[in-house]
């Protein structure tokens, strides 16, 4: 018998039960899910060479996170829980570990960091460092 699955859900392999889609690890069984590392239409592989001005979108879903050490209406026991921005950005500056960056929409005003170096964890705050997955987009002019 084959179960339908509702959107955002996925079966485990290993013990063929239901999980939410975003899980990184089964809930019944702890079996770690393959993550996939699906290629993105315009992503920005090379960041130290942005030009200035360049509009970019972070790809939800990477850059800095915390693992979950207890069960809370958030996450559950492993899950990663996402800190980092999102949205539409306008380079303003490249830094020696990221991207200096203005927000360029209404969503996400404002003055941010976008971290970009090679993962690890904060010794000050115990964060996990991931660099952020970006891509190259056009952003309409704004009427004034």
């Amino acid at each position: 018998m084959t179960t339908k699955l509702r959107r955002g859900q996925k079966i485990c392999k290993n013990c063929k039960e239901i999980n939410a889609s975003r899980s990184r690890v089964c809930k019944w069984c702890n079996t770690a899910f393959i993550s996939k590392n699906i290629p993105i239409k315009n992503e920005i592989t090379d960041w130290r060479n942005v030009e200035l001005g360049t509009y970019i979108k972070v790809i939800q879903g990477t850059g800095p996170y915390f693992v979950s050490k207890k069960d809370t209406d958030e996450a559950k026991v492993g899950e990663k829980i996402c800190m980092g921005d999102t949205g539409v950005f306008k380079v303003v500056g490249v830094g020696d570990e990221g991207l200096v960056v203005n927000g360029a929409s209404s969503k996400n005003g404002g003055f941010s960091f976008l971290y970009m170096g090679n993962p690890k964890v904060s010794n000050i705050t115990g964060m996990n460092l991931d660099p952020y997955r970006i891509k190259k987009v056009k952003v309409k002019a704004r009427k004034r």
